[in-house]
């Protein structure tokens, strides 16, 4: 088989016959309504082996302002497993003959600034090798998202890195070739995929865009707090583009999808081939392909799956190199759960149906959760005992958190988790303040960006000095990614510098992974402080998953007051106040 699966790989399984499973074996049943009642499952699932369905079921609300149930034939937002059904489209036109993969992107698309993009060809745009910022939406501040105007913000932010050195996911680089498919055949994204993918495969209940019967819609939901239930407007999946988004389909249509591509139904042996080859460069290192994840199983053996996130909507399909030949797909429209519940199911239905381990099948803890109800019910003392009885050195990341910034360079290119970033990529004047260890001879103070390192106006250092940034220097990391050199007088360093920066009038969304004092000996001293005029970090939910850190309860306190929960967010500020005060000595 071409394809393999993401399930037994993420479990480090080895490949192995399945027994023949029941039509929905009782242990899965006890599993699916643990895993709801905990609040982490709520969408349709459908598996299918050799023998037929294993399972093909759906929970709770597809519209809790109507109170309408979810069914199997529910249509969910797939979001990025959109590329998936892009590739097979551009690699279909290249059986075709309508174009080649190593056509540069400005054979079709001759708007594209021929200097900055000249070398970047379709198969760069497939593989996420372009160099191309990860959203031009960033640099359009929610202003007119037109064919037109994503190629005005591309030509204007330029590339994040040098074509074909580093993978860095685009899905800017997917609108693209959706363009592409579109001057190249003559036909809409829509007719292509309609002609050449859904009907083809017989995929009825799928679409690009919303589904014409609002009935058949599930409205996704957002729980940024754990408790409120924020209907998510379903207009507003991503951009208005194709290619990287927007594709609306059940867990049956997405199951056919992987069969027709394993079957050889929309692109040849060959084809497949190039899709799923793991893409090399770094950032990759092979687990990476055209719109698919690679994990290895040992051996030669490899699991294939398509993964989505939107606003309210999760999605996944897994393709299984087990003899039964099984295909899963989840999707959901409530994004409480998070990844985590997502695929905690979907290893707890291969334990229980393939591997026929029901013992293995474990519910994922939600220690957010758990710790917000012990807060609520039972009180501070309680909460607390409930942390320090937790395994906190696995406390998850603060994307785009000031903290972000301190310490050595542990991000890339283009967005990432590991760096700090203003709530908005549009809202004009920030900053962010650092803090340094006292450095004897300070020759140098390097700003290590991800990306748009133009937002940066000036550094202000504690001793008074404003240093312009057109005086600095541009370097490029190790990595490939931007950095910002001043040159100090020399001397002691500054205790404070406040990095200003103007993001209004400079396209992109600006991100700072590490900032350092550099002596004479040419040695880095990292940051150690850090506060922010705002931070993306803050504007974002939490997640059941989430580990109950000090910044994670920091966020959980500002959204349950963002969403009316005043008393709740009082009781955990009184316990992040009792805990600092715990640590300080205080009485």
């Amino acid at each position: 088989m071409m394809i393999g699966t993401m399930l037994g790989l993420a479990l480090g399984l080895q490949a192995a016959a399945a027994s023949e499973p029941e039509p929905v074996p009782a242990q899965l049943e006890t599993f699916m309504a643990e895993l709801v009642e905990s609040g982490q499952y709520e969408g349709a699932i459908h598996i299918v082996s050799a023998d037929g369905p294993l399972i093909d079921r759906a929970y709770g609300h597809a519209d809790v302002e109507q109170s309408r149930a979810n069914t199997p034939d529910m249509r969910f937002h797939i979001a990025s497993i959109t590329k998936a059904f892009t590739a097979t489209l551009v690699l279909g036109a290249m059986e075709r003959g309508e174009l080649s993969l190593e056509d540069p992107a400005a054979r079709w698309i001759p708007e594209l600034d021929a200097e900055q993009y000249g070398d970047v060809t379709l198969r760069h745009l497939l593989e996420h090798t372009s160099g191309l910022m990860r959203d031009h939406t960033e640099a359009l501040g929610g202003a007119d998202n037109s064919p037109e105007a994503m190629i005005e913000a591309l030509n204007s932010v330029g590339p994040q890195s040098v074509v074909g050195e580093l993978y860095n996911y685009s899905n800017s680089g997917y609108a693209l070739l959706a363009l592409v498919l579109e001057r190249a055949t003559g036909e809409t994204y829509a007719d292509l995929l309609q002609d050449r993918i859904l009907t083809p495969a017989g995929l009825a209940a799928t679409s690009y865009g919303l589904p014409g019967d609002p009935e058949l819609l599930a409205v996704g939901l957002d729980m940024p707090d754990l408790v409120s239930r924020v209907p998510v407007d379903p207009t507003s999946f991503r951009g208005g583009l194709p290619g990287a988004s927007g594709i609306f389909s059940t867990a049956r249509d997405l199951v056919r999808f992987g069969q027709a591509l394993e079957h050889e139904e929309l692109l040849s042996v060959d084809s497949l081939a190039i899709m799923l080859a793991g893409i090399e460069a770094p950032g990759s290192d092979g687990t990476n392909s055209m719109g698919w994840m690679r994990v290895g199983l040992g051996d030669e053996s490899y699991a294939w799956a398509a993964t989505g996130a939107s606003d309210g909507y999760l999605s996944l399909l897994m393709i299984d190199n087990l003899e039964a030949d099984v295909f899963a797909a989840s999707v959901q429209n409530n994004t409480r759960a998070g990844r985590s519940g997502s695929v905690g199911l979907l290893l707890g239905v291969i334990y229980i149906t393939e591997l026929g381990s029901p013992e293995s099948a474990a519910i994922p803890p939600t220690p957010l959760d758990d710790f917000l109800s012990a807060l609520n019910t039972v009180g501070v003392e309680a909460a607390r005992d409930y942390r320090d009885a937790l395994d906190m050195s696995r406390a998850p990341v603060a994307s785009a958190a000031d903290f972000q910034a301190l310490g050595e360079p542990d991000g890339g290119v283009g967005e990432t988790s590991l760096a700090w970033a203003p709530a908005t990529a549009d809202a004009g004047a920030e900053w962010l303040e650092l803090g340094f260890p006292a450095v004897a001879d300070a020759r140098y103070l390097d700003i290590h960006f991800t990306q748009i390192p133009d937002a940066l106006q000036s550094v202000r250092l504690s001793s008074g000095v404003v240093l312009d940034a057109g005086a600095a220097v541009r370097l490029t990391s190790e990595a490939g990614a931007p950095i910002v050199r001043f040159a100090l007088a020399g001397g002691t360093g500054p205790d404070t510098v406040r990095l200003e920066l103007e993001t209004a009038q400079t396209p992109g969304w600006p991100q700072i992974d590490a900032v350092a004092l550099i002596d004479a000996a040419d040695e880095a001293h990292w940051a150690i402080s850090a506060d922010a005029s705002t931070s993306a970090f803050l504007s974002g939910g939490v997640a059941a998953h989430d580990l109950p850190s000090d910044a994670i309860l920091g966020k959980l306190a500002s959204q349950l007051d963002a969403h009316g929960h005043d008393e709740m967010a009082g009781r955990v500020r009184a316990f992040l106040a009792a805990t600092a005060e715990r640590a300080s000595g205080m009485p």
